[in-house]
Parts: C-alpha cells; sequence; structure tokens
C-alpha cells in the first residue's frame, strides 16, 4: 500500500487538475509533460501539521515542473522508486532511492520528475524552521538558512533522522497523531549540510546536573500530557541543543525517547499491579497511548512480553 492512503488529497489523468490541486498545498508553477501525447496518474496524499506537512506523490508519467522560487517552504523529496532530475539555484541533484533533495525557498527551483517517479514529501515552513534553528542554537540568524541540494539519503549523521521519519510516517498510516516533530527538525538541521553547520563545531554548553533532575522531575509528573521537547527544555532552563545532548550522555536517549519511555514504564507498573475488570486498552488510553498496536510493540521491545502476558500474569497471582 502506498504512504499515507487514508489522506489521498487527490489522484487524477488531468494535467491542469494536478497542476491546481498541487498549487493549493505549495505554491503557483508550471506543469507539462515532458514528451508530447503522454499519459498522467498523478497522486498526492497530504498530512497538514502545524509547521510541517508530510506527502506522498507521483505523476504516473514524466513532467517538467518549473515553480521558480518556493518562498515560504522548505521541500525535502525523498524518492521511494524513479528518480528525478533537480535544480535549486546552481546546484543539480540527480535525486535517486540513495539521494533525496532539500529545495531551499529563496532558490529558482526546476525539476523533471521521471515517469517512474514516486516521492515522499516533507514540506517546512521557513519561519517555523528558522525559529526552531534559532532555539537550538541561542542565537539570532539575520540570513536564510541554505541547505546544500543533495542529501545522501545513507549518510550515517542523517541515521536518527530517518528513523524519526519513518516513525512519523508509520504513526500517520496507523492513524496516530506522530511524536517527535521538533526533533526531526533538529535532527534536521544537526545533520543536513547547510550554512549554518559552522555554528554545531562546538559542543553545546555542558547540562548541569541540576537541570537534568528539573527535566526528569517534569517529565515524572507530567508524563500523562501532550509534552513537547520545548516544554522539557523550558522546565530544565536549557537550551533545545544543550537538552538534546544532555539526555544523550547522561541516558543514551533522546528527550521525548524518554518520554515514550516513561510511559512504558508507567504502563508496565499499572499492568502488573492491576485488579478486576482492568484491560491493557483502559491503561494504555489512561497513559496517553493512542495507538494500541504500536504500544504493544514498543512494549515488547522493552519489557520482552506483550502487555497483556503483563496483564494476565498480575491477575493470575490474585484467583
Amino acid at each position: 500500500m502506498e504512504p499515507l492512503a487514508k489522506y489521498r488529497l487527490f489522484q487524477s489523468a488531468e494535467l491542469e487538475c494536478a497542476r491546481e490541486m498541487v498549487a493549493q498545498k505549495y505554491c503557483a508553477h508550471r506543469l507539462d509533460f515532458v514528451a508530447p501525447q503522454s499519459r498522467l496518474d498523478a497522486v498526492h496524499n497530504h498530512v497538514a501539521l502545524p509547521g510541517l506537512s508530510f506527502n506522498y506523490m507521483r505523476y504516473g508519467g514524466a513532467v517538467h515542473i518549473n515553480p521558480g522560487e518556493l518562498e515560504k517552504f522548505y521541500l525535502i523529496q525523498i524518492p521511494l522508486a524513479g528518480g528525478a532530475h533537480i535544480t535549486n539555484g546552481k546546484m543539480e541533484v540527480e535525486s535517486t532511492v540513495e539521494f533525496a533533495s532539500i529545495l531551499n525557498p529563496d532558490l529558482k527551483t526546476d525539476m523533471v520528475w521521471h515517469a517512474d517517479c514516486e516521492m515522499l514529501l516533507v514540506q517546512i515552513d521557513a519561519q517555523h524552521l528558522r525559529k526552531q534553528a534559532e532555539l537550538m542554537l541561542g542565537r539570532s540568524l539575520n540570513a536564510p538558512i541554505r541547505f546544500d541540494p543533495k542529501l545522501r539519503m545513507r549518510a550515517k549523521q542523517l541515521g536518527p533522522w530517518r528513523q524519526q521519519l519513518r516513525s512519523i510516517f508509520s504513526d500517520l498510516d496507523a492513524g496516530v497523531a506522530p511524536h517527535g516533530l521538533s526533533e526531526l527538525l533538529l535532527q534536521l538541521l544537526e545533520a543536513a549540510p547547510s550554512n549554518i553547520q559552522c555554528f554545531f563545531d562546538a559542543a553545546p554548553v555542558h547540562l548541569a546536573p541540576a537541570q537534568i533532575k528539573r527535566a526528569m522531575a517534569y517529565i515524572k509528573s507530567e508524563y500523562r500530557s501532550d509534552i513537547s521537547l520545548q516544554d522539557v527544555a523550558h522546565a530544565a532552563g536549557a537550551s533545545l541543543r544543550a537538552l538534546q545532548y544532555g539526555f544523550k550522555e547522561t541516558y543514551g536517549v533522546t528527550p521525548m525517547q524518554m518520554v515514550r519511555l516513561e510511559r512504558l514504564r508507567r504502563a508496565h507498573y499499572m499492568l502488573q499491579g492491576a485488579h478486576g475488570d482492568q484491560t491493557v486498552t483502559q491503561i494504555a488510553s489512561d497513559l496517553g497511548f493512542s495507538h494500541l498496536g504500536r504500544f504493544s510493540l514498543d512494549y515488547r521491545d522493552a519489557f520482552g512480553e506483550t502487555p497483556q502476558q503483563t496483564l494476565n500474569f498480575a491477575k493470575q497471582q490474585l484467583i
């Protein structure tokens, strides 16, 4: 099944219809067949979230796309099949499953998507990304953030970002509100070559033990809430980058992974102490897990058994 299939925006064999529908979510652009009398099977699946959108697209025919400057957003294009020839400013990218592309909004873009091209696309509001970068770095940015348009997907430094992106698409496909949107952007800013890489040369300010303690106290008290990375950083009195590094150094996980781990630990504790007619679904829901299947998989990874097995054993002790 294609990604984000339940979020179908449109499917069309008409070039003008496809252009108009895509323009509504991105920007005005020219869309033409590479060869005359070509056929089209355009599909766009789309999920909009604050500051971001996640998309699956194909055209089903070779098309020339010319949006000029995107102006208000960055666009990450990740081929699942086929490829595209992409120009962003003076840089050219032969995009394949090995090489994604990042379109900078202040540079002119011109593209040819091949007939067999299928893409995952992440659209990022430019102002939103800039604010995240300023929070992460603890400094103002007076010039545009400009990425190298060519992104080697198997690069080691992109590993955490790829994993987070897969998790978000998996959550969306399961109909679950995704976690870790801020982390996705911070991981991209740190790993993808850009003109702000110079600010990452120095290690972040060391996180004091008291700040780690405050962050953990906040997570342990607010684990039922919809906690964001900014919430934890504010509670700790730390920058986002220092918080990320501090948790990695101290616990080997990111702050948002710690939030999820705390919820899993609470679930384990409550399932072991369950009584009466309590169910896995009730306990998971009380702890903020909105997708039972995902919760069960994460629980088994953490504790070596399913939530139902833990619950069954606990209730057997009451007989």
